[in-house]
């Protein structure tokens, strides 16, 4: 009878058997020790890899929905949105606001829940609900992804000096953050100088070293220059944070925060019943809680537009927005 192929593993002596299953048994041990000593770095390899992913993942969705705001960079553009790519931020902020959580806990709940019950701010855009769980239109996954990516920018932002840091005046804490005190010669030409840098950016409603920097009248400071041009207006404004002027409002693609804008003249005249296209807009701008689109939340858009332009200002500005 012929021997099966495999009769070749037969071992018949005894003696090699347990020689055998005892370097079986070495061999089994020295895996094992082995893998425990490579499990921590492959370990943490791999969290770096999954880490590495989320970053990536999280700059995708900022790209979508933040940086209009908060800048392609991170470092905020003034007035519409604070920086957070910056040394400040990382350092001081939840200090400042007197959060006793993590840093990283207070830009998932930022990021989370937003900041709509905060109507007196010297930001033009309010932070909108961003989670499903509130209303937004984020996963709870895609919010932690943006919560890994702003995080990423610890070590940038901490290579900053005071002077490079973004945040300048156009924080919630402005007062804390000026290089100079009371007691310093010239302080007060300083605190001037401030207010009217701030006031040109549009900031309002908040203090400068005690000094409060108030809004100017109706056209206070214009009026020998003459109307603003509105696409001057339309960025310095920080209408371009939330709208997209190049873009068309549709059921497919809808602006994240505010309303696209390339198609307004299209259906301005039928959003509200009695109300042609220019008294459509032109209350948008002076009342933008009278009509919310649907879709959108109630109190994002300022509501002090009209105390920011003159009536000739905000009637050129609805013009060119019907006719862009």
């Amino acid at each position: 009878m012929r021997k099966p192929w495999y009769s070749i593993f037969y071992v018949k002596s005894p003696i090699a058997k347990i020689g055998l299953g005892i370097l079986a048994v070495l061999a089994g041990i020295v895996l094992v020790l082995f893998l425990m000593a490579t499990e921590n770095k492959r370990m943490d390899a791999q969290t770096a890899s999954w880490e590495g992913r989320s970053i990536e993942k999280g700059a995708s969705l900022f790209i979508a929905n933040c940086a209009s705001c908060h800048g392609l960079d991170g470092k905020g553009l003034p007035v519409v949105a604070p920086a957070l790519n910056s040394r400040y931020f990382f350092s001081q902020r939840i200090d400042d606001v007197g959060f006793t959580g993590s840093l990283k806990q207070y830009v998932k709940g930022t990021i989370h829940s937003g900041r709509p019950s905060k109507v007196s701010t010297q930001w033009v855009n309010i932070m909108p609900t961003w989670s499903n769980q509130v209303g937004g239109p984020l996963r709870e996954d895609q919010v932690d992804q943006l919560v890994d990516f702003v995080l990423n920018w610890e070590e940038e932002a901490m290579a900053q000096t005071p002077e490079e840091d973004p945040w300048q005046f156009f924080q919630d804490s402005l007062s804390k953050q000026l290089p100079y005190s009371p007691d310093e010669p010239g302080y007060d030409e300083k605190v001037a100088e401030a207010i009217a840098a701030a006031e040109a950016a549009g900031a309002v409603g908040y203090e400068i070293g005690g000094v409060a920097a108030e809004a100017p009248t109706e056209g206070e400071g214009d009026a020998a220059a003459g109307p603003r041009a509105p696409e001057d207006l339309f960025a310095s404004l920080g209408c371009a944070g939330c709208h997209n002027i190049n873009a068309d409002q549709t059921d497919e693609s809808k602006g994240p925060v505010g309303p696209n804008l390339g198609n307004l003249a299209d259906h301005a005249g039928s959003r509200v019943d009695g109300e042609d296209a220019e008294t459509y807009v032109h209350q948008s701008i002076v009342d933008p809680g009278a009509f919310v689109v649907p879709g959108y939340m109630n109190g994002v858009m300022p509501q002090n537009f009209a105390d920011q332009m003159s009536e000739d200002e905000i009637q050129g500005l609805v013009e060119w927005l019907l006719s862009h």
